[in-house]
């Protein structure tokens, strides 16, 4: 006879004081929201964020964010186009020529009585938008509480960058695909081969630290052969076996972690952007910088690999719940140290910033 498990808060969702509480924090801070690649052909680009539709454009070769809904009758503006209007670039609506300069000043109403000025209800909110590491970032808040995270290893001409933009959503909050990515304990039961060993599941000797706006994690480890952890390039790639590791960890606060991994044969860096579309949503942005094996033959193979763990590890984060992370205090998880040290330091610190306060 089967028992039936009662219905739990988790299994119905998170409070709306828990999803409230969520989005207005996060807005405080930077967030990916698209390649900047997508805004080439001079064209608007629709985006969610936090539950926000946000409109994005180059106007007169500066970034514009605004929300993406025209004052006048709430159509999306992302649909329309950029016009120039007394000189200056500006977004059109696509449904009655409204058009919305930087700042989301509105610059014309063809609908509007000669001599009659412009009303300032016309204009929109603007929001913060900055170009960085081949990305568009967008802050909901007046000021970002945090500065952008740095990306050293993109930028050295010492190593070879490929990036990997999953099309498909995360059906997750973006806090829980940093604690997957930060989580190490997991390699060897989902990663088994690539990253760990189910015959040596001990967790690792974790080190953790903050620094400025960075959680920092370092720990020493073996991992067994593989492309990530010996030169392929070299003849005697075959003969390896397992590969002594050092990883240091760099959480930027909330949503980016950036895992350096030193090994005899260099370093190879895993960088992952998050953007929450809203509480239950994630994009990911996903960028892998090597500096050994640097033939651009060798891309597609660091990108399938890359991809297939992405696969191992989707259904088990989109399985978690609850579905925002929670506050310690809930005792709905049960972090067991010193292997979640680098979780519980992260999770320690969401809550500093108010972003997991409910469930």
């Amino acid at each position: 006879m089967t028992v039936q498990q009662p219905i739990t808060r988790a299994d119905l969702g998170p409070s709306e004081e828990a999803i409230e509480g969520f989005r207005q924090s996060m807005s405080g801070f930077w967030h990916p929201v698209c390649e900047a690649s997508a805004l080439d052909d001079g064209r608007p680009v629709g985006v969610t964020l936090l539950g926000r539709r946000v409109v994005l454009a180059r106007l007169d070769g500066k970034l514009a964010a605004m929300p993406d809904t025209c004052r006048h009758f709430q159509a999306q503006l992302s649909l329309g186009e950029v016009v120039t209007v007394g000189g200056v670039q500006a977004l059109q609506c696509p449904y009655h020529g409204w058009a919305f300069g930087a700042g989301g000043k509105c610059k014309r109403i063809p609908q509007l009585a000669e001599g009659r000025a412009i009303p300032a209800a016309a204009d929109l909110p603007a929001y913060l938008a900055e170009e960085k590491h081949g990305l568009i970032w967008v802050c909901l808040a007046d000021a970002p509480k945090l500065p952008l995270p740095e990306f050293p290893e993109l930028h050295d001409p010492a190593f070879r960058s490929v990036r990997l933009t999953e099309e498909e959503l995360i059906k997750t909050c973006s806090t829980r695909m940093i604690m997957g990515t930060l989580d190490d304990t997991h390699f060897p039961w989902v990663h088994e081969g690539i990253l760990g060993d189910r015959d040596h599941p001990a967790p690792p000797d974790h080190r953790a630290w903050r620094e400025g706006a960075e959680l920092i994690v370092q720990y020493e480890t073996v991992q067994p052969a593989g492309l990530l952890t010996v030169d392929q390039s070299k003849p005697d790639a075959a003969d390896a076996g397992e590969v002594p590791l050092t990883y240091t960890d760099y959480v930027s606060m909330p949503g980016v972690i950036r895992l350096v991994k030193d090994s005899p044969s260099g370093r190879y860096v895993i960088w992952l952007a998050t953007s929450p579309v809203d509480w239950n949503l994630t994009q990911t942005f996903w960028i892998f910088s090597r500096n050994f094996d640097l033939s651009p033959e060798s891309d597609g193979a660091f990108l399938d690999l890359a991809n297939h763990v992405r696969q191992q590890d989707k259904p088990v984060i989109e399985s978690q719940r609850p579905w925002l992370v929670p506050p310690f205090w809930t005792q709905m998880e049960l972090p067991v140290g010193p292997g979640d040290l680098p979780l519980m330091q992260y999770q320690q610190w969401i809550e500093e910033l108010g972003i997991a306060t409910a469930i």
